[in-house]
């Protein structure tokens, strides 16, 4: 398939290229910003924004994609309440004018739009959420990522059109933003490793747990969905495991061998809140998707990212 990959430029667009193109499909795609010269892309990316619909009308129709996974958006949680304008125009109107133009210029096309996790709030819970859990948003991130989401499945019902929608959990990995846990670690460890810092680690709450999952286990679940989803369900994405932020800290230490004062930023530091375990047994069963990188092995990754790129 000729698949349209809106965001391609971010973190997670570019491993569903590199997937996509493995699995022999034709990725094409969009992005509103430059490719990073340290992550060079293999396609041409064409500088289509999300709120300018007449330019993505236009780019749908020239591409005659035959699918789209949809990851452009704002991913920074945080920002929803910095700039609150700002996110619902891309993540909700940015959503709704993608929608539109496939509507209207490649209607038989297959669309997966990525939401977020983060539409079930903070509600804990016994036993794991599946897709058809209450959303319950508590953050202006999450409510418009919820509406995108809920936006893409009524399109699928009212058109009858090949809509399906993601909600994954927390993705870490090679080329992720230091504005990220993971990497804001990683990239602080690399320099105290190689003497260019003290050896000295301002870290947050690690007593907070998350759902870790490889962005290429990810990647590659959003090929198959695409590849096989049935119409008008949205789709959990989640190793189904909370890792406590202390084991992914202590690991990237021992993986690059150093043993850091670590020293509690307050700047850093957020109150522990509980996060639902996400039920991925709808992806699994349906599309035989199964997590297939270990945590050392993304960990490693990332760490070797980030020591070429200083």
């Amino acid at each position: 398939m000729r698949i349209l990959v809106t965001g391609a430029c971010g973190f997670v667009g570019r491993h569903v290229l590199d997937e996509l193109m493995r699995a022999g499909h034709t990725p094409l795609a969009c992005d509103a910003v430059k490719p990073a010269a340290a992550h060079p892309l293999p396609v041409e990316v064409p500088p289509v924004a999300l709120r300018d619909a007449p330019a993505l009308k236009k780019l749908v129709a020239e591409l005659a994609p035959d699918a789209c996974i949809h990851l452009a958006g704002i991913a920074f949680v945080p920002m929803g309440w910095i700039d609150p304008e700002l996110v619902f125009s891309v993540n909700l109107l940015g959503t709704i004018n993608l929608l539109q133009a496939f509507h209207s210029a490649a209607a038989t096309a297959r669309m997966l739009v990525v939401t977020s996790a983060e539409v079930y709030g903070r509600v804990p819970g016994t036993h794991p959420f599946s897709e058809d859990a209450p959303l319950t948003p508590d953050n202006l991130y999450a409510v418009s990522k919820m509406a995108a989401d809920l936006s893409a499945l009524l399109y699928a019902r009212r058109y009858g059109v090949h809509i399906m929608t993601a909600r994954p959990g927390n993705h870490i990995g090679p080329g992720q933003s230091s504005h990220f846990v993971t990497s804001a670690f990683a990239q602080q460890i690399v320099n105290i490793a190689r003497k260019k810092a003290d050896p000295v680690l301002k870290v947050g709450n690690l007593e907070c747990e998350r759902d870790f999952t490889d962005v290429r286990d990810v990647a590659h679940a959003y090929r198959l969905i695409i590849e096989g989803g049935h119409t008008g369900k949205a789709y959990n994405v989640s190793s189904e495991k909370l890792v406590k932020i202390s084991v992914i800290l202590d690991e990237l230490c021992r993986l690059a061998g150093v043993s850091p004062e670590i020293v509690v930023d307050p700047d850093l530091y957020r109150p522990l809140d509980a996060r639902p375990r996400l039920d991925a047994s709808r992806v699994r069963k349906e599309l035989g998707w199964e997590p297939r990188i270990g945590l050392s092995e993304t960990l490693a990754d990332v760490l070797a990212d980030i020591e070429r790129q200083t």
